[in-house]
């Protein structure tokens, strides 16, 4: 599934400045993913609420890559951003359907290896993807490569579908019983919890976020070639697969803030080192750099939640997941 969103992190900026749009433009159509994210926190809770993780997977997933062939269709501004928008519905709906999933079938000391798996799936995925991304680009144009992006989402339903099918041929696809409190009940309860966990998790993906936009916009701007950018983007992702394993270990061996703290730190770095140093070497730097505090910190987000979850954890981690998805508009 997330392969098809790891090929966008360089064809959607490339695509967008193809089309004539400034700096500004680019940035407010990739921050309306995080709009869309966030308008979707409390709809999505309820969705887990009523229907189950495992429905909320696969709707998600085909909605994802509807949006992503979508995107090809059209250079206009608010189509633009209606599908980004939309993007970000599936992306949410995806991360608490996956999240809900590993958190009922994993016990709790051993939810920060699983997790770290989690995020190094999609590590490896946004590693592969804008390398693909890039090439398809310069090799088929944008409009294939958009098509090419929705396939790979949906077939990430094969293993998963089928990996739920019984021996005679039923699907185990349970719906959970039914929450009396509701969402907004059950958001009232843990309102300070959501406030203080929330706040300091947006911030870290307000940093996640702007360097997945401003990476292939500097590469833009040293008039690299879409096959390079999506080498420079890779590179930077390439650089979280060496540590994704070390996340887990850190979580359950020696504490959750054992991964967190070296991991935000090397994030930050990194873009102060991008900052200083406007060049292909540069940025190349500073890609590793981040790549690796994004490495350590595989993970940390899904496993926080977890930790935190009550019982009923649908409208808790959505709630959660829209305050960490402020970051994802704040970034850009």
């Amino acid at each position: 599934v997330t392969l098809g969103r790891g090929m966008l992190l360089p064809v959607v900026p490339l695509y967008l400045r193809d089309a004539g749009l400034s700096y500004t433009l680019v940035t407010v159509v990739i921050a309306a993913t995080g709009i869309g994210a966030v308008l979707a926190g409390l709809p999505v809770g309820r969705a887990a609420q009523r229907f189950g993780p495992e429905w909320l997977f696969v709707s998600s997933t085909l909605l994802s890559a509807l949006m992503a062939t979508l995107l090809g269709v059209s250079t206009a501004v608010l189509a633009l951003v209606a599908f980004h928008l939309a993007l970000g519905f599936g992306s949410v709906g995806l991360r608490i359907g996956v999240q809900m999933i590993v958190n009922g079938a994993v016990p709790g000391e051993l939810r920060g290896r699983a997790m770290s798996l989690v995020g190094g799936g999609v590590r490896i995925a946004f590693f592969v993807g804008p390398l693909v991304g890039g090439v398809l680009v310069d090799v088929v144009g944008f409009s294939a490569t958009f098509a090419v992006c929705g396939l790979l989402t949906v077939s990430g339903l094969v293993p998963f579908v089928s990996a739920r099918g019984t021996t005679d041929g039923t699907q185990r696809f349970e719906r959970p019983p039914p929450a009396p409190a509701g969402v907004f009940g059950a958001l009232r309860r843990h309102g300070g919890l959501l406030l203080l966990a929330g706040s300091g998790t947006a911030l870290v993906m307000t940093v996640r976020a702007g360097r997945n936009v401003i990476v292939p916009l500097i590469g833009d701007e040293l008039e690299l070639s879409a096959t390079a950018v999506g080498a420079l983007v890779a590179i930077g992702t390439g650089a979280d697969l060496l540590l994704f394993p070390v996340a887990g270990y850190l979580m359950d061996r020696f504490g959750r803030l054992a991964a967190m703290v070296p991991a935000f730190s090397l994030l930050g770095f990194g873009m102060l080192i991008l900052g200083v140093a406007p060049s292909v070497a540069g940025a190349i730097v500073a890609g590793v750099v981040m790549g690796i505090g994004n490495g350590m910190s595989a993970g940390t987000m899904l496993t926080l939640g977890g930790d935190l979850a009550p019982p009923d954890p649908g409208p808790f981690l959505s709630a959660l997941g829209m305050t960490q998805d402020l970051g994802v508009i704040l970034g850009p």
